[in-house]
C-alpha cells in the first residue's frame, strides 16, 4: 500500500491549508470520527469497508478496499450489484479486471458470459481460471436447452417442472428474436407446449429436438395446433438448417466449472456472425452460467457484462432482454450474486427507449438497482446527463470533470463517496492492458 508522501509545506494546490510544523502541540486522542470532523478529508471514518484492495482513496489518502458482499453486510448498501462507467481510455475495463481478479484470489467467483473481443481469457489464466472459445470454427458447443446441474432440493416432479419452463421461456425468447419481436399466438403455445412436454422424458434436448417435434407432430393433436407447431418450426429452422446452423444445435461438449475462480466464454470468434448469432450467443452464454449456478453451485459470484452491456440488455427485440436483466436482479441478492455493468454512459441507457416510456424506466431502474456506482471521466456533454440521474452534487460533478485516467467517483448507498486511484503492479498492466492489442484501452 503507497504510504504518504507529502512533502513538509504540503502539496502546492491553491487553498491547502497547509504548512510546515514549526510547533510541537500535544498529543491528543479521538476517534477517527471526531478527528474526522476536524479534518475533513484527512482522515477516514471509523467504519473502514473491506474486501480487496483497490488503491487509494485520494479524499483521504487512506488505502481503498471493497467486496460487494461486505459492504452489504455493513449495511453500506442494499444490493450487491455495481455499475461502472466510463469512455474509452478513462480505465474502466481496467478496474474491472484487477478488482475482479483481486476478489478471485480472496474466494470469490467471477464469470464473465460474454466476451466480445477475448480480452478476459488471460485474466482468467492468471487467477487460475478456465475459458471456452464459442463462435464459427471453434469446437465448444452450448446447448441453449440445457437443463444445468440438478438442484437437489427440488423433488423430481418439481425439477422437472421447473426444466420445463426454463425451456419453454428460452424457445420463446429465441422465436421471437428470430421473428424481429413478433409474439407468440395463443395456439401457437399450445404447440410448443405440447412439443415440449413430450420430450420431458429425454436426458438431453435440443433446440434440434423442439424443431422435429413441431415439424412432425402427434397425429391426434387438433389440425390447428398442428399447423401452428408447424409455423414455430418455420421460425426455427434458421437454427437447424439455416445461416445459425452448428451454433447451439446440439449437445453441449463443454462443462461450466462452478468451482474454477474465473470463468470466460469467449465470443470474440462471433464479430462476424449475423446479429442473430450474436443475440443468440449472448442468450445462451447467460442462460447457461445462470442455470450452472444454482443448487449446490449457488454461492457469491460476480457476473461481469462486458462493454456490450447495452447491447445485451437490448439484443432481444421489444426489450426481452432487458425484462430478463430486471428480473434477475430481483433474486440477485437471493442467489449471491453481484452483477457488474460495465457502460459509456449514462445516455446509453436513453437508446433502449423514449424518455418516460417502459422500457426507458426499465433501463433506469436497472441502474437505480446497482448501489454501487463508479464513474470515470466522462465527456463535459455527458456530465448534466448524468448528474440528473446519479444523483451528483455540484461537488461530486466537478470532481468526475476533472478526473484523470485510471481515477474513478464511488457512489457506495446513500451517503459514501469516495475518489479513488486504481494502483496496479507492474506486472498486472501487461496482463490487462489491451492496448498492445489493438482494441480498447484499459
Amino acid at each position: 500500500m503507497p504510504a504518504s508522501k507529502m512533502p513538509a509545506w504540503g502539496w502546492k494546490q491553491p487553498h491547502n491549508l497547509r504548512g510546515p510544523l514549526r510547533a510541537t502541540p500535544p498529543a491528543h486522542r479521538c476517534s477517527s470520527k471526531v478527528l474526522g470532523g476536524a479534518y475533513p478529508f484527512l482522515a477516514e471514518t471509523g467504519d473502514i469497508l473491506t474486501g480487496a484492495y483497490i488503491g487509494e482513496n485520494l479524499l483521504s489518502r487512506a488505502p481503498f478496499c471493497f467486496d460487494p458482499w461486505d459492504a452489504y453486510s455493513a449495511e453500506a448498501v442494499r444490493s450487491h450489484s455495481v455499475a461502472i462507467l466510463g469512455v474509452k481510455g478513462t480505465g474502466k475495463s481496467m478496474l474491472a479486471k484487477s478488482w475482479s481478479s483481486r476478489l478471485a484470489r480472496l474466494g470469490r467467483k467471477v464469470a464473465v458470459p460474454h466476451d466480445p473481443n477475448g480480452e478476459w481469457v488471460r485474466v482468467a489464466a492468471y487467477v487460475g481460471g478456465t475459458s471456452i472459445s464459442v463462435g464459427p470454427g471453434k469446437a465448444a458447443r452450448i446447448n441453449l436447452l440445457d437443463e444445468g446441474p440438478r438442484d437437489l432440493s427440488f423433488s423430481d416432479e418439481d425439477w422437472n417442472q421447473n426444466v420445463l419452463q426454463y425451456r419453454r421461456a428460452t424457445v420463446k425468447t429465441i422465436i421471437r428474436r428470430l421473428r424481429e419481436g413478433g409474439n407468440l399466438e395463443p395456439v401457437e403455445h399450445t404447440a410448443l407446449d405440447v412439443a415440449l412436454d413430450a420430450l420431458r422424458g429425454q436426458s438431453t434436448v435440443t433446440i434440434t429436438h423442439v424443431y422435429s417435434r413441431l415439424v412432425d407432430p402427434d397425429e391426434a393433436l387438433p389440425v390447428e395446433v398442428a399447423d401452428a407447431g408447424h409455423r414455430l418450426a418455420h421460425s426455427l429452422r434458421r437454427m437447424v438448417s439455416g445461416d445459425l446452423t452448428g451454433f447451439f444445435d446440439g449437445p453441449s461438449t463443454v462443462r461450466f466449472d462452478a468451482d474454477a475462480p474465473m470463468m470466460v466464454v469467449d465470443t470474440s470468434a462471433l464479430k462476424g456472425a449475423s446479429p442473430e448469432a450474436q443475440a443468440l450467443a449472448r442468450l445462451a452464454t447467460a442462460n447457461w452460467i445462470r442455470r450452472s449456478s444454482l443448487g449446490a453451485n449457488r454461492q457469491a459470484r460476480v457476473i461481469i457484462h462486458e462493454e456490450a452491456a447495452v447491447e445485451l440488455l437490448n439484443d432481444v427485440s421489444g426489450g426481452d432482454g432487458l425484462a430478463d436483466r430486471v428480473e434477475d436482479e430481483k433474486v440477485a441478492r437471493h442467489l449471491g450474486t453481484s452483477n457488474w455493468y460495465l457502460l459509456h454512459r449514462v445516455a446509453d441507457l436513453d437508446a433502449l427507449g423514449d424518455r418516460n416510456s417502459a422500457l426507458h424506466s426499465r433501463a433506469l431502474g436497472l441502474l437505480a438497482d446497482c448501489e454501487t456506482r463508479i464513474s470515470y471521466a466522462q465527456h463535459s456533454g455527458e456530465i448534466a446527463r448524468s448528474r440528473e440521474i446519479l444523483g451528483w452534487n455540484d461537488t461530486q460533478a466537478d470532481l468526475v470533470r476533472k478526473l484523470h485516467k485510471g481515477e474513478g467517483l464511488w457512489q457506495i448507498g446513500q451517503d459514501r463517496v469516495a475518489k479513488v486511484r486504481n494502483i496496479c503492479t507492474d506486472y498486472e498492466l501487461g496482463i490487462f492492458r489491451t492496448d498492445a492489442m489493438g482494441g480498447e484501452r484499459a
